[in-house]
């Protein structure tokens, strides 16, 4: 998984926001760029994060905001989302416009250790691209979502 002391720790309605001032690297494992002012990007085809709350768990709606970068040269963007394994969900995305990911975590998904319940989830975003192979500007990173803020609530019944 991660280490123990590297989760994003996560309460129920409670949002979380990505970027320098708030999440910054915390649970973030890997393909991922720098934490920005107000967001992060991916750098890469996966991006994971590992994220905690405290048990027990009920199911909860994950919803996760932000901006798929399409182009005229990059007109959709794919994400699925993984989490501890399971296939979560799958988005096709063809607007330049802020989206929500959402996708209802059922209690059995989460894994239990010591006194937290632990999730990793994984970002696939098989159309990630350079900005600069595309002439979109210099940015060399690998960029398909630009991550703007996260929320776990619960589900009612």
């Amino acid at each position: 998984m991660t280490r123990r002391d590297s989760f994003l720790e996560c309460e129920p309605g409670v949002i979380r926001l990505f970027g320098a001032a708030d999440i910054g690297t915390k649970g973030m494992v890997s393909g991922w760029s720098g934490p920005e002012e107000g967001h992060n990007w991916n750098d890469g085809v996966e991006a994971a994060c590992a994220v905690a709350v405290k048990p027990p768990v009920t199911r909860l709606m994950l919803s996760v905001m932000g901006e798929p970068y399409v182009t005229r040269a990059r007109p959709a963007q794919e994400i699925t989302l993984y989490g501890n394994g399971y296939r979560l969900g799958f988005w096709r995305l063809s607007a330049r416009a802020e989206t929500a990911l959402l996708v209802a975590l059922e209690p059995e998904w989460w894994l239990e250790r010591g006194a937290k319940a632990v999730m990793r989830l994984m970002l696939h975003m098989p159309h990630s691209v350079r900005p600069k192979d595309i002439n979109d500007g210099q940015d060399s990173r690998e960029l398909a979502f630009c991550y703007r803020s996260m929320c776990l609530r619960p589900i009612a019944g």
